[in-house]
């Protein structure tokens, strides 16, 4: 099966299958097992973040749909900022299974 790039996914999926990297890189940043990832990416990161988190919007919460329009836009926006790195998380994710499976291929063929 080919990867999935944005060139050959449709908007819903390519959203879904970036927050899914998000969280995993997240998560691997934490643990300290992944740390190439851009000062600029971070800093988008850290103000979705905090942009998510505190009441002051550019359009009012309080207006139904479309208060919640911008804080969706502002998330979208920094997932397409972020994706550069999200792929290449990706394909690092990608190598570090790559040596498991070959060393557990070996060991089911020696037997």
């Amino acid at each position: 099966m080919p990867k999935l790039t944005p060139a050959n996914m449709n908007l819903f999926k390519r959203i879904v299958e970036d927050l899914r990297l998000l969280v995993l890189m997240i998560r691997d940043y934490g643990r300290g097992r992944y740390r190439n990832i851009s000062p600029v990416s971070g800093i988008i990161f850290v103000l979705a973040v905090a942009y998510l988190l505190i009441p002051t919007d550019l359009i009012s919460d309080f207006i139904p749909g479309l208060g919640q329009l911008d804080d969706m836009a502002f998330l979208l926006a920094s997932l397409y900022f972020l994706e550069k790195d999200l792929y290449r998380y990706r394909d690092w994710k990608d190598d570090e299974k790559a040596p498991d499976e070959r060393t557990g291929d070996r060991e089911n063929h020696s037997q």
